[in-house]
């Protein structure tokens, strides 16, 4: 017999024999340890005291100690703070929710939690309309009400820690995380759906507005608002100190246009801004309605002052691009693939000084512009270090307001009721101020600016001026010049425009009809110089009512939006 059929006979009856016994032994108590061998069962099983029971151990006999004066326990962070209304206050000057709104995962973590704690009581909307509250219980504040919006981050926390009016303690409920993604997800909610009758009441400031507008949009518009700082790259940019072309944007395509973009060149900063800073920028854009001297000139550069750092420079010329991080704005990347990354290691070793130096200087590529009669007295290699710096993620420009010289934004902007039916500022070439056309007018010049872009734009320019085809037709008129406006009539210009005029001027006859040529000889009037009015410029109430305007119009839009996807 082999070696294998020997081993087989001797475990065929060890697997009979162990099945015997297990079927005689009684069945195992899992519940019960096992056998222990230890001569010293104290050893193997120490006896625990109750938190409440006697300990021989300590003079006082108490098990459950006291922790020692100055000490906190682990994973705990103690809040200074009392539960009263004076605290309550003070807890909202000094706290800040630590979340941020562009992390996904505190967003869905407070949807969770507000869901799961706070939505029986204040409704999914934030309302205080639960279904609890259509059962006797006392409805709370609506978080949709003026009071909630403007409660501080730190306050709503404290009333969450310690609760207010019939509203309980949520802290053994919820961890400070957990609360402060609740607060996170209460002020999307506000945006998104509050009322429009009850906007938020926070304070404009103009000076807000205008560091705003430095810190996303300088780097293509200008501070000026000319767009002549980046006009050769991108020569369709807009001139937003046009009549022309303010007269032919209504409030809602503004905030459409900053919150969605208009690609392949304007990027959309509706992941990048909140809706309400999105608003301001729509209004605070319609300022730049008051004339800077002549149309379509070219504004000069003041040369930087001695005490200005590398830093203010890449704030007020490089950040809307390059973003804070270096690592280029992400808005950007469709409009301007070629983006550079100052992060990358990679990117950072194929660049040489002097590459860094020429491309500063004299500019690269069709976006990159040149920089030398900005900078003054920082030397170039102060920007170079600068962009070095950024490798690695190692360092962070915050979008401060810079302080450098040059055009100053307007002080009393132009506001969106203003330029739809009032005076717009002092023409510094009038002895009065300026009036926007009337509302009939200004709908015929919504509809010519739609014609003019089809039709006219390749040669005339978006500002009017006809520079941009000018080398080579040297005849094109200057639609801005007060004498070329003068000495042309409308049935002139509607003849030019149906019949052509010279060898350069085309004939629009069979592609446009006379209605068409109505409408786009008001737009090409605007151009020029306004009618004077004797009323003054627009103040800051103006600019505080127009926004307000604006935002109510707005939220009623999202309203029929909202109103017919469910109807769908």
């Amino acid at each position: 017999m082999s070696g294998r059929g020997l081993l087989n006979l001797f475990l065929l009856p060890a697997c009979l024999a162990t099945a015997v016994v297990c079927w005689i032994l009684p069945e195992r108590d899992v519940t019960r340890p096992n056998y222990d061998f230890l001569p010293e069962a104290q050893m193997a099983e120490p006896v625990a005291f109750d938190s409440f029971s006697p300990n021989t151990n300590f003079p006082d006999s108490l098990t459950l100690r006291t922790p020692p004066a100055g000490t906190i326990a682990r994973g705990h962070l103690p809040l200074h703070y009392q539960p009263t209304p004076q605290d309550a206050v003070r807890a909202g000057e000094e706290l800040r929710n630590p979340l941020s709104e562009r992390d996904d995962s505190s967003l869905k973590r407070g949807d969770i939690v507000f869901a799961n704690f706070c939505q029986v009581c204040h409704g999914a909307t934030g309302q205080g309309n639960a279904p609890v509250t259509q059962r006797g219980f006392p409805p709370p504040p609506s978080l949709l009400a003026a009071r909630a919006v403007q409660m501080k981050d730190g306050q709503m926390f404290h009333a969450l820690t310690y609760g207010q009016g019939n509203m309980p303690s949520q802290a053994t409920q919820l961890s400070r995380d957990d609360r402060w993604s609740a607060i996170l997800h209460v002020r999307v909610l506000q945006r998104s759906r509050a009322p429009s009758g009850e906007p938020s009441r926070a304070p404009l400031r103009l000076e807000d507005m205008a560091a705003l507008f430095r810190a996303n949009c300088i780097a293509c518009h200008g501070e000026d608002g000319t767009g002549n700082v980046i006009r050769k790259a991108l020569p369709l940019i807009p001139d937003f100190t046009s009549l022309a072309w303010q007269t032919a944007q209504t409030d809602i395509a503004l905030v459409n246009q900053i919150d969605y973009g208009s690609m392949p060149l304007m990027p959309a900063f509706r992941y990048k801004l909140k809706p309400k800073e999105i608003l301001q920028l729509a209004v605070y854009v319609r300022s730049f309605t008051a004339r800077q001297g002549e149309a379509g000139k070219a504004p000069t550069s003041a040369p930087l002052t001695a005490n200005v750092s590398a830093k203010d420079v890449f704030r007020t010329y490089c950040l809307a691009c390059h973003d804070t991080t270096g690592g280029g704005n992400p808005a950007m990347r469709n409009a301007m693939p070629e983006l550079p990354n100052f992060t990358s290691a990679a990117w950072a070793k194929t660049r040489t000084d002097a590459d860094l130096t020429h491309s500063i200087l004299e500019g690269k590529g069709k976006f990159m512009l040149p920089m030398k009669d900005k900078l003054g007295a920082v030397d170039v290699k102060q920007m170079v270090a600068l962009v070095r710096k950024f490798q690695g993620g190692k360092q962070v420009i915050k979008a401060e307001g810079p302080k450098l010289p040059g055009p100053p934004a307007p002080a009393t902007p132009t506001t969106a009721a203003a330029v739809a039916a009032g005076p717009l500022p002092q023409d510094p070439s009038a002895a009065q101020p300026l009036v926007a056309p009337s509302g009939e007018t200004a709908a015929r010049i919504r509809v010519g600016a739609g014609i003019f872009r089809q039709y006219c734009i390749i040669c005339h320019g978006p500002d009017g001026t006809g520079s941009i085809m000018r080398d080579k037709m040297p005849p094109i008129p200057n639609f801005t010049q007060r004498a070329w406006q003068k000495v042309h009539t409308d049935a002139q210009l509607q003849v030019s425009i149906m019949d052509g005029k010279g060898t350069l001027m085309p004939a629009n006859r069979g592609r446009l009809t006379p209605d068409q040529v109505r409408d786009l000889v008001p737009y090409v009037r605007a151009f020029g110089p306004a009618m004077p009015q004797s009323q003054g410029a627009a103040s800051d109430t103006d600019f505080e009512k127009s926004f307000r305007q604006l935002e109510s119009q707005w939220n009623e839009l999202q309203k029929e939006l909202q109103k017919t996807k469910s109807q769908e």
